[in-house]
């Protein structure tokens, strides 16, 4: 399970995962990823190299475990 969001929520999940069957969780837990778009910036170019790079650090994340 992967979740980005509240801690509420997350809370929620890990209870979830333990008491079912323990499975494994990565959270992101109160913001992520802080980016400053300035006024002249490709905005399209922006969201894509934005998604790229949360993408990118999941990814090796995964693969360090």
């Amino acid at each position: 399970v992967s979740f980005t969001g509240s801690m509420e929520v997350g809370r929620e999940i890990m209870h979830a995962a333990a008491s079912i069957n323990l499975k494994q969780v990565s959270l992101e837990l109160v913001g992520k990823s802080p980016l400053l778009i300035f006024d002249d910036a490709d905005v399209d170019k922006a969201a894509s190299l934005a998604l790229l790079g949360i993408v990118y650090n999941k990814v090796k994340f995964l693969l360090s475990e």
